[in-house]
């Protein structure tokens, strides 16, 4: 007989290693990019948050600014975002695909949109809804904890 506490943990064991599986199989289809998993995400979050600053854009994918400035840089290096001056404040940097940005997030769309109906297979919507339920539930939770520990810790 399968209890709900032994749910749960095959629920947690199976999604850590689903989601390793998943940053492999994503990992790997950005190197054909020549990007690197992380970078396909900034790419993909700035495509969407265009204008952010860099603060902003860290924020919003629930990463360090000093962690996310690297990824800038390399993106920067590749031609891919810019920072552009605030035009209220030239302290601030604004980051902005560039024409080959755009292209590439483009590109990551149509890789990404691939990667799920590979890996998601014919799932039916109210099993993929009911899985998001659970999922934004289990987020919801780990912010609260995470943020609770960094209350203490202050």
């Amino acid at each position: 007989m399968t209890t709900k506490r032994s749910l749960r943990r095959e629920f947690l064991g199976t999604l850590a290693n689903a989601a390793r599986h998943l940053s492999h199989i994503v990992d790997r289809r950005a190197r054909h990019l020549g990007l690197t998993g992380a970078q396909i995400r900034v790419l993909s979050r700035l495509r969407r948050r265009e204008g952010a600053t860099q603060a902003e854009l860290a924020a919003d994918m629930e990463m360090r600014p000093i962690s996310l400035s690297g990824l800038i840089d390399k993106l920067n290096r590749q031609g891919l975002v810019e920072r552009c001056s605030d035009a209220s404040d030239r302290r601030i940097n604004r980051l902005h695909l560039t024409p080959a940005g755009r292209i590439m997030a483009l590109r990551i769309d149509g890789f990404r949109e691939e990667i799920a109906r590979e890996v998601l297979g014919d799932a039916d919507a109210a099993a993929l809804e009911a899985g998001l339920s659970v999922l934004h539930g289990l987020k919801r939770r780990l912010k609260e904890q995470r943020d609770e520990t960094s209350i203490a810790a202050e």
